[in-house]
């Protein structure tokens, strides 16, 4: 199952107050990065979004939006869809990625690859 931000998620940036940041602040304890709930995404809070967001392997820009709120959201004991690796797919910054998609491609029949790219690009 994939979670996703819902459309009443704000940006919340430094500076930031009210029932948004209290959520997002739960979310992160939920997640393990341990916090004060009180409201205000001051210092503490932009290091933990930092910390979280480097966990996850997306933007570490201190700013939670969609991606952010998603992975926050995201059950860590689900199995990661393909989707979602494609998604936050970064080699560049995260080494390890690339060698997990090529374990992964090892993994797969050259038939299965061949019609996986024939119904990516949509070829009948």
């Amino acid at each position: 199952m994939t979670s996703t931000s819902t459309a009443t998620d704000p940006i919340l940036r430094q500076g930031d107050s009210g029932a948004a940041v209290i959520k997002l602040q739960q979310l992160l304890n939920a997640k393990g990065i341990n916090i004060a709930v009180d409201g205000d995404f001051g210092n503490a809070t932009r290091a933990a979004v930092v910390q979280f967001q480097k966990q996850s392997g997306i933007a570490t820009d201190g700013i939670v939006g969609p991606q952010t709120w998603q992975a926050l959201r995201r059950d860590d004991n689900a199995p990661i869809q393909l989707t979602d690796a494609a998604i936050y797919y970064e080699p560049s910054k995260y080494f390890y990625q690339k060698e997990a998609f090529e374990w992964l491609q090892s993994q797969i029949s050259r038939s299965d690859l061949e019609e996986f790219a024939r119904r990516w690009r949509n070829l009948r």
